[in-house]
C-alpha cells in the first residue's frame, strides 16, 4: 500500500522560501518550480492559507490542494493583468479602517466588500479611532449597516476604550480563520494586540502626510491562542478588483443589483446618464449612499474599460459611447 502524502498549511511566503506548519510545527521549504511551469493569472501559485501536499521526502512541495474560498485583487505591480490572492481558505473578512488619521476611505472599503462578495466570504467592517471622530464614525456605521454589513466601531486609546466591540472583534477571531485587511496606519496591529492577549505585532507611527506606514510587511497567518487563526496583511492603498465583467459588478452592490428588475433596460449598468433607471431614482431619493455610488462608478469604468478597450477614447466619449449600454 502506498503511503499518504503528508499534507501542509501555508503560514507565509517570501521570495525563494516557504513557511508551512507540518503536525505542528513550522518549517521551511524552498518553492518548487514546478509549481511555476502551469501558466495562470496569478502572481504566485502559492497563497497564505493555502493547503499544500509534500513530495515523499517531505522537503518540497508537490501540489496546492483545491481552496474553499480566497480574497484576491487585481495586482498592481505586474504588467499585465494578474490577481493576488492576498488569503485563501477563509472563512471571515475583516476590513479594517481608520475614521481619521488616516482618513476614512469608503472606496477601498468598498472594494474589500466587493471582492468577499463576489466569494460569498462573510465580511465585516471595523472602524478604528472611533474617538476620534464619534460623529464620522456614527455616519459610516449607519451607511454600511443599512446594506447588511456588520459594523464594529473601536478604540484602543487609554481611556476611549470601547470594550463591548473590542469584546466582538475577538469573538469573531477566536470562532474564524479571519482576514485583516485595510489602509496602512488604520490600526490593525494595535487592534490584534489589543483584543488577542499574547500576541504582540509590531505597531508603526504616521508619517508627515498622516498615510499609515507599513508596519506589517508580509501576510502571515498566526494561530491564537484560545482558538481561530488570522491572516495579518500589508496595509493597501487601493483595492481593484480582478476580472470583474460591467454586468457582474452591480451584483456585488447589493443595494443596487436588487434594483436592476425595476429599471426600464435589463441591460442597464446605471451609469450617470442611465435614462429610467431605478438606481438613480433611489440614489436621488437617499436610499443609495452617495459615496457607495461612486465607488460603483469608479469599478464600472474600470470593468468597462476593460471590455472594450478604446471606449475611453475621445470620440466615443463624444458620441455617448460611455453608457451606450446602459439604454
Amino acid at each position: 500500500m502506498q503511503p499518504s502524502l503528508q499534507q501542509a498549511l501555508v503560514l507565509r511566503v517570501d521570495a525563494k522560501v516557504c513557511h508551512v506548519e507540518v503536525d505542528g510545527q513550522s518549517i521551511q521549504l524552498p518553492l518548487a518550480g514546478k509549481l511555476f511551469e502551469t501558466k495562470t493569472r496569478q502572481k504566485q501559485p502559492l497563497a497564505v492559507g493555502d493547503l499544500v501536499v509534500l513530495d515523499p521526502t517531505g522537503r518540497s512541495i508537490d501540489a496546492v490542494l483545491p481552496r474553499t474560498s480566497q480574497l484576491s485583487r487585481r495586482s498592481s505591480s505586474e504588467g499585465e493583468a494578474r490577481s493576488q490572492i492576498l488569503a485563501a481558505n477563509i472563512t471571515r473578512v475583516l476590513v479594517v479602517t481608520s475614521i481619521a488619521e488616516p482618513r476614512f476611505q469608503s472606496e477601498l472599503v468598498d472594494g474589500v466588500l466587493a471582492a468577499a462578495a463576489r466569494e460569498q466570504i462573510p465580511a465585516t467592517l471595523i472602524i478604528t479611532k472611533q474617538d476620534l471622530d464619534p460623529a464620522a464614525s456614527g455616519a459610516w456605521t449607519a451607511v454600511y449597516e443599512r446594506i447588511g454589513v456588520p459594523v464594529l466601531a473601536t478604540s484602543t486609546t487609554s481611556g476611549h476604550e470601547t470594550p463591548a466591540t473590542l469584546a466582538r472583534v475577538a469573538e469573531l477571531l477566536h470562532s474564524n480563520r479571519s482576514v485583516l485587511c485595510g489602509i496602512s496606519g488604520a490600526g490593525k496591529s494595535s487592534l490584534l494586540n489589543a483584543v488577542v492577549p499574547g500576541v504582540t505585532l509590531r505597531i508603526g507611527s504616521l508619517n508627515h502626510i498622516r498615510q499609515g506606514r507599513h508596519t506589517t510587511t508580509h501576510t502571515e497567518l498566526i494561530s491564537l491562542p484560545g482558538g481561530g487563526h488570522v491572516l495579518d496583511t500589508p496595509g493597501v492603498r487601493n483595492f481593484h478588483l480582478f476580472c470583474v465583467g460591467s454586468q457582474e459588478l452591480q451584483f456585488l452592490f447589493p443595494e443596487i443589483g436588487k434594483l436592476l428588475p425595476q429599471c426600464a433596460y435589463r441591460s442597464c449598468l446605471h451609469g450617470e446618464d442611465a435614462g429610467d433607471c431605478a438606481v438613480r431614482a433611489a440614489l436621488a431619493r437617499g436610499e443609495i449612499a452617495k459615496s457607495r455610488y461612486a465607488s460603483y462608478l469608479t469599478m464600472l469604468n474600470a470593468a468597462v474599460g476593460a471590455e472594450n478597450p478604446d471606449w475611453n477614447s475621445k470620440d466615443t466619449k463624444k458620441s455617448g459611447g460611455r453608457w451606450r449600454r446602459h439604454h
